[in-house]
Parts: structure tokens; sequence; C-alpha cells
């Protein structure tokens, strides 16, 4: 059955408070005029702008970080990616305790906790198009495309009448709840197997039910096989958001994925509330349906 109530209901549980959207906005808006004002960054800096689940509005519960992107006036073609990754630690440093550089960010925690991912980009060509972002483990410069990532799932959104926000929503309660971090794959690659399977649903339920029974159809195939298939960015067409995912990882991922398309189609397929709620309970955890 699709217990539209008690889907809506449990997307309301699952929305940020308004506490933390008032400090996360208080936070990035903070860190984002001290980028553009500090006397070592300011002549390099050219715009800011917010990036992650926070600005596609896909966070749920506490908003455990904020995205910023900062564009430089650098030339990425004789910057080293780690030389600009310790000079925007060394910015930080002057207003938060301890930044750290992490893999294609400086990360900073704010005040009410509020972590803050700040991400050094110059751009390809366009100012509103694809951007160089530097990988410190990789010792270079990657592409990447926030914006187009951001349209990509406004657009999404749209032509689904909105259940595509929600059900990634609702499917990354779901994936919180795995048994294991190996299988509780990165938001984004999410976000983009949602995206490509989630058709045009009539219902959360329908979503979910496409959604699993989409992922299992076209990478069912990869289990098992040490391997892990290119899943390209909604945004930037080129770009493999599989590119980093361990193969166990993967393959624990879709173990959990084949058993969750047999469950959400016994659940929408069900003709008793309460047997059908119960298999969504496997899913959701005992909090749906109250």
């Amino acid at each position: 059955m699709e217990l539209a109530g008690d889907f809506s209901t449990f997307l309301t549980s699952l929305q940020p408070g308004d506490e933390d959207v008032a400090a996360a906005k208080a936070a990035h808006e903070k860190v984002r005029d001290q980028l553009r004002t500090d006397s070592e960054s300011k002549d390099a800096h050219k715009d800011t702008f917010l990036s992650g689940s926070y600005a596609r509005h896909t966070a749920i519960n506490d908003i455990n970080d904020v995205d910023v992107i900062c564009i430089l006036d650098i030339d990425q073609m004789i910057t080293i990616p780690e030389v600009v990754l310790a000079w925007i630690q060394s910015v930080l440093a002057r207003y938060y305790k301890e930044p750290r550089p992490q893999g294609r960010s400086v990360g900073a925690n704010a005040a009410k906790d509020v972590w803050l991912d700040i991400v050094p980009a110059t751009p390809v060509s366009a100012e509103d198009g694809p951007l160089w972002i530097p990988d410190r483990d990789a010792h270079q410069w990657v592409q990447t495309h926030p914006k187009g990532q951001i349209a990509a799932g406004l657009n999404k959104n749209k032509t689904t009448n909105g259940y595509f926000v929600q059900t990634v929503k609702l499917l990354k309660s779901w994936r919180d709840r795995l048994p294991t971090e190996s299988c509780q794959l990165k938001s984004y690659i999410l976000e983009t197997l949602i995206h490509q399977t989630i058709g045009s649903p009539s219902s959360h339920a329908n979503a979910i039910v496409n959604v699993f029974e989409g992922i299992e159809h076209s990478y069912g195939n990869y289990r098992n096989t040490n391997s892990v298939p290119s899943i390209s960015d909604p945004g930037y067409s080129s770009v493999n958001v599989a590119k980093r995912w361990p193969a166990k990882e993967f393959n624990d991922f879709m173990v959990q994925v084949k058993s969750a398309a047999t469950t959400s189609r016994n659940a929408f397929s069900s003709s008793d509330e309460t047997a059908s709620r119960r298999l969504w309970r496997q899913l959701f955890g005992s909090q749906f349906g109250q």
C-alpha cells in the first residue's frame, strides 16, 4: 500500500529543526564574509556560493555540514593543490580553532557545532560553469560542477512533482539505518542513483520501489565482481561520481539494495495496511507510521 499519510508524517520528522537551519545560515554567512574581507584572501576572492546537501535542500535531521565553494582568481596550471588548501587553512585558522585540510576542502568547526567544508575553486572557463578544485590525495586539480548539480536536482524535482527531494530524504534515512558503515554510501552518490531511477512516481511508495528496483536492474550484475560501474554525475556527465567508491563498499551496498527492492515491492503490493506498514518499517524503522 502507498500509506501516503504515513510517508508524509515520517518526512516531517526528518526535516532539520529551525535552530539547526538558523545555525547553519549564520555559520556560512560568517565564513563567506571572512573570506571576502580577510587581508590575505580578499584580493584573490571572487565569489562564494553554497553546495552540497544543504544547498540542494536534501539534508535531514541535524545539518551535519555546510559546503561553501570559494571561487579564487588563481591559475590552476601553476598552483599546486596542496598549496592552495594550506593557504585557505591558514586564513581560516585566524577565525576557527584547528581547521584541518581534507581531500578537497578545508574543514572548520563553527559555532553551535556546524561543520564547514570550504572548497577552493577556480572556473574552467565560464563563471557559472564547471570548476577546477584541488584534490590533495591525487595531487592534481579535478573538475566538478556544483551549480550544475544544483540545477539538475531542481529540474528533476520539478519534473517529479517534488518527489525527487523527498525521496532523497527518505532514502538517506534508510541509508543511515544500514547495519555497517561500509554499505552506507556517500550522500551524493545516493542522490545520483535516485536521479537516474526515480522515473515518474505517483506516490512516495512508488518512488521508493522505482529507485530500489531501478538500481538493482541497472547495477545488480556488478555485485560480486570486485568492480564498480561508472555512474555519471547528473550535473556534469563527464564526471564519474563512483570513481572513488571502493568495490567492497559498493558490493555491500548492493546487497542491501537487493533486499530492499524485495521488501519495498511487497510493501507496495500488499493490500493489508498492517502488513504493508510492517514491511515499510523494516526499511525506515519503528518511527514510520507512528
